[in-house]
């Protein structure tokens, strides 16, 4: 009997077959593992989000209460300077305001009762006062009255007056010391500097009103007088308000109020004083 080896060759071949693909597919896999396995790693660079500055909510149009707390206080810290050496200044004269047909007209004493009261301040502690013409007009002497302390009233002498530039100085009657202003450098306003006005408008002694330098250099021709660089200020000044001291938020005294803009009569917020650098020359003068 004959054997079949074709049966035996056939029965193995697909058995061999797959084991053969098993082996390289095996061998295919691990070759793959290290070829992975040399690859360079790129790191990952974290790449920083952008910053973005973030500023804290807040309501617009509204002033932080730090900032109006401090300029309240510097605008008491002012008027506590310099009011002290604002003075009223009385004559029994009467006088009527002259005025251009334009509306400027000086700002003349407030007429109360027999009396005529204008303002002043203490530019020495021995009593020397700095005022308008207008203030004292022809009368010499004149009454002083000084509220620090308590109300005292003196008699002071009219020692020049210079109708140029609408000045007078005058001497109280004295030995007592007082504090005197401190004369500031008007040549250094700005347009929008904040000033006070202090005076006795309307009889009202030592009234506080606050403003804005509006203009400086304000060239004017009150009654023929030509004044060349005055400084316009929306600062309420009226009748009793001439010879007191225009004052910036340091507490120095940078004008001195003497005329207005009221045209047919009606107040029209618009003030003038004259410089304190314009003052300097009549006070050294006499000083």
């Amino acid at each position: 009997m004959k054997k079949n080896t074709n049966f035996k060759i056939n029965d193995y071949f697909w058995p061999i077959t797959v084991l053969m693909l098993l082996v390289l597919g095996a061998i295919w896999t691990n070759v793959g593992f290290k070829r992975n396995d040399v690859l360079p790693i790129t790191p990952q660079v974290a790449v920083p989000l952008p910053v973005v500055q973030t500023q804290p909510m807040r309501q617009q149009n509204v002033a932080s209460p730090v900032t109006i707390l401090a300029v309240q206080e510097d605008i008491s810290r002012v008027v506590s300077m310099v009011r002290p050496a604002v003075v009223g200044i009385f004559r029994s004269k009467n006088s009527q305001i002259q005025s251009n047909a334009n509306g400027l007209i000086y700002l003349d004493p407030y007429q109360s009762n027999d009396n005529l009261i204008g303002s002043g301040i203490i530019i020495d502690s021995r009593g020397y006062v700095l005022t308008t013409f207008q203030t004292v007009g022809t009368s010499n002497p004149v009454r002083v009255t000084v509220y620090t302390g308590g109300r005292r009233d003196y008699l002071a002498d009219v020692i020049d007056v210079d109708r140029k530039t609408d000045l007078a100085l005058l001497k109280i009657r004295t030995e007592d010391g007082f504090v005197p202003v401190v004369l500031g450098n008007s040549d250094l306003i700005k347009l929008g500097d904040i000033v006070l006005a202090i005076g006795s408008p309307f009889g009202f002694a030592r009234t506080v009103t606050m403003g804005i330098v509006s203009s400086s250099n304000r060239q004017l021709d009150i009654n023929g007088i030509r004044y060349p660089d005055l400084i316009q200020t929306d600062a309420s000044i009226n009748q009793g308000n001439d010879g007191g001291p225009l004052v910036n938020v340091k507490g120095e005294v940078v004008g001195i109020n003497m005329a207005c803009f009221m045209p047919d009569n009606h107040y029209s917020g618009i003030g003038f004083a004259i410089p304190i650098n314009d003052v300097m020359a009549f006070l050294n003068a006499n000083l």
